[in-house]
Parts: C-alpha cells; sequence; structure tokens
C-alpha cells in the first residue's frame, strides 16, 4: 500500500495560533483514514466526521495576526488617501464565505490571503460583484456607456479600481453545513426524497467581522465619478451579499462608519507617530539636534540647573558641545524670559536675580562660541 505524500514527514501537531491559517487548512490536512482497501475523508456515517473535524482546527478562537493586520489596512488606507480614493469598512451581518469553488479534500475551498491568513475578498471579485448590481438593480440604471467608462470595457480599463477587501481585526471563523437532498441523481436514478441526504461541512466567516473596501481612480475620474461606484458598492454588498452563496443570504454587509473614523484616527496617530521618529533621528545626527532633544524631556528647573553645571561648574570642554548646547537653549526661548527676571514655569522657586545671572552666563558663552576662535 502507498502511503501518503508527507506521512514521513514532520509535521505540527497543532495549528500554531501566530501561523499562517490558509498554509494549516491548504497544506497540512490529516484526517485521512484506510477505508476499502484506499485512502478516504468520507464519514463513517457514525460519530467520525474528519471533514467537519479538519474544519474545527480553525474555529473557536481567530485567525490573523492583529500587527499585520493593522499594518495592512493602515497601508491600503494611504493609498486610498494619497489617490484621492474611497475606504470604507463593511462588517458582515450574515456568515460570510470566499473561495468554495478551490479544490481541497473537504470538498469545498477556502479563499486566504496570501500573506494575511485571513479570507478576503479578492478586488476582482468585489469589482464583478458592482458591476452585476449596476447592470440588474442600480437604480437610476446606468446606461452602457457611463458602465463602460467607470468599471471598464473588452476595449479599455475603466477608471475606477478596486482593490481586495481584507479585515482589519482578527477573524472569528465558523463551519457550516450543507445538506443536498437530491445528490448524484440521473435520469435511471431521478430524485426523490426516498435518498439519503449528504450533509457538507464548510468553512465560512462568522458574522460581525469588520472588512476594509478601497476603490481608488485609475485614471483621471471625478469625484462624482467615485461618488456613484462606492454607492454601487455598498448597496450591492447590503442587498446582494459578497462571495459564495449569497441566493441564500451569505455574504451580507453593513456599513460601519464608527469603525472607518477610528482606522483613520488610528492610521492618522501612526502618521504622526512616524512623523516624530524620523524627526528625533534626523535631530540625534547633530550636536544641537541632541541638546534639543535633551532639553524637551527636562523641566525648566532642570534646565536651570543643566545650565549652571554644563557652562560654569563642569562647563563643556569641547567648543562644538558648547555652541550646540546654548543654541538648543536660545531655541526654548527660556533665555528671553530669564534676563527679564521671569520664568516659564512658577514652580521653579528660582528668584529673579538668580534667573538673570544664568541668562547672563548664556549670553557671555555664546558670544565666545560665536567668535572666530571657538568654532
Amino acid at each position: 500500500m502507498t502511503l501518503p505524500l508527507y506521512r514521513a514527514a514532520a509535521r505540527p501537531e497543532h495549528r500554531d495560533p501566530e501561523g499562517h491559517a490558509g498554509l494549516w487548512f491548504d497544506k497540512f490536512c490529516d484526517r485521512w483514514r484506510v477505508a476499502d482497501g484506499g485512502w478516504t475523508m468520507a464519514s463513517d456515517g457514525k460519530n467520525d466526521n474528519p471533514k467537519l473535524d479538519w474544519i474545527g482546527t480553525l474555529t473557536g478562537g481567530r485567525v490573523g495576526a492583529r500587527e499585520q493586520i493593522d499594518g495592512y489596512a493602515s497601508r491600503l488606507l494611504r493609498l486610498t488617501t494619497s489617490r484621492g480614493g474611497r475606504a470604507e469598512v463593511f462588517t458582515t451581518t450574515a456568515r460570510f464565505v470566499t473561495g468554495l469553488g478551490r479544490s481541497h479534500p473537504v470538498e469545498n475551498g477556502f479563499a486566504w490571503h496570501p500573506t494575511l491568513g485571513t479570507p478576503y475578498l479578492a478586488g476582482s471579485s468585489v469589482k464583478g460583484l458592482v458591476r452585476a448590481w449596476a447592470t440588474t438593480d442600480a437604480e437610476p440604471r446606468p446606461d452602457p456607456g457611463t458602465l463602460g467608462r467607470l468599471l471598464g470595457s473588452p476595449e479599455k480599463a475603466g477608471t475606477v479600481c478596486f482593490l481586495d477587501a481584507a479585515p482589519i481585526a482578527p477573524v472569528r471563523l465558523e463551519a457550516d453545513v450543507m445538506t443536498p437532498h437530491y445528490a448524484g441523481w440521473s435520469a435511471e436514478d431521478p430524485p426523490g426524497d426516498w435518498r439519503s441526504p449528504n450533509p457538507i461541512p464548510f468553512l465560512t466567516t462568522a458574522d460581525g467581522m469588520p472588512f476594509l473596501f478601497g476603490i481608488i481612480p485609475f485614471r483621471l475620474s471625478s469625484d462624482d465619478d467615485l461618488d456613484v461606484v462606492s454607492g454601487w458598492l455598498q448597496s450591492a454588498l447590503e442587498n446582494a451579499g459578497g462571495g459564495a452563496k449569497t441566493a441564500v443570504g451569505y455574504g451580507r454587509f453593513t456599513r460601519d462608519d464608527e469603525a472607518t473614523r477610528r482606522l483613520n484616527e488610528l492610521t492618522i496617530a501612526e502618521d504622526r507617530r512616524r512623523r516624530e521618529e524620523r524627526a528625533r533621528e534626523d535631530a540625534m545626527k547633530s550636536p544641537e539636534g541632541r541638546w534639543r532633544l535633551t532639553l524637551q524631556e527636562r523641566t525648566e528647573a532642570e534646565i536651570l540647573d543643566l545650565v549652571r553645571i554644563r557652562l560654569e561648574k563642569e562647563p563643556l570642554e569641547d567648543p562644538v558641545e558648547r555652541r550646540a548646547f546654548v543654541r538648543a537653549l536660545l531655541a526654548t526661548e527660556l533665555v528671553d524670559h530669564w534676563r527679564r527676571g521671569r520664568t516659564r514655569d512658577s514652580r521653579t522657586g528660582v528668584g529673579k536675580k538668580k534667573l538673570k545671572e544664568r541668562a547672563g552666563l548664556v549670553d557671555r558663552v555664546l558670544a565666545e562660541v560665536e567668535s572666530g576662535g571657538a568654532a
């Protein structure tokens, strides 16, 4: 008897929650058993259902790493924003399944995002869904010329591109079962109620899962065009559904404005953090930049003490460092307050006389380092 290809190879005993769920589902199925001289995944008709058991290895938790999903969502949002497109979150209101037609030992496959390891809806599928809706159900119904201009035709691409729809949070998966009652019939053996149903399990995405959909202009396109296509997308997702088995209610989505707002705020905050990090890295490349960062992290009382130590008690010997230090001090505008015998922070507890002395010390050192011999 020939053994399965991977019988002799080492394999993981359990799925790593941080690993790629799609690779696990597609490549490591190990529910085969020997029956009637061959290998099969058919149920024994009692308690053994290898296909449902395998699907169960992906249910009960969530798939997808939060950090990777956040990064992908941020990049998609930045892309749509930079191209003047639209990006909105839609949340599933029913189970959503995609990729049923893919080959798999459990009979029904599943479409996995190649890098995130989560369910997703390819941009081409989103475009097909929108085209079908616009052609048959949109109100008002677009004329063929408008439809071809926006979504393309065999002769040329449209003015609007559709991006892959991916989740913005780890996804909960569930097992579902379809039960064909009249499968395998023929003219000689017609369908009838006497046939035994054949339950077929398959993997689905649970309801309440948020996905980010994006559209961007491919060529010169007005905001009105994007608004029209965005409206078609919303109507199609809410009324027709995306993915497979939409005729029986799967794949319905609803627009989630609150999730879209939160995602935009998180992306803006992340962009601000990155700009600050780059500014800090640039500042650290020069002595003055390093001193500015140091002073930003000190209170006024600490800066007053630092002036006394670095310019008088234990003065900086390197003229470049001295110049950088006093220039960084002047950039804070604290020295202007000290010259007038004032502080910006009333809690310093330093009197007018000492404040003016510190300002005078800074001015003297500045004059020294700015003279020809101190460079």
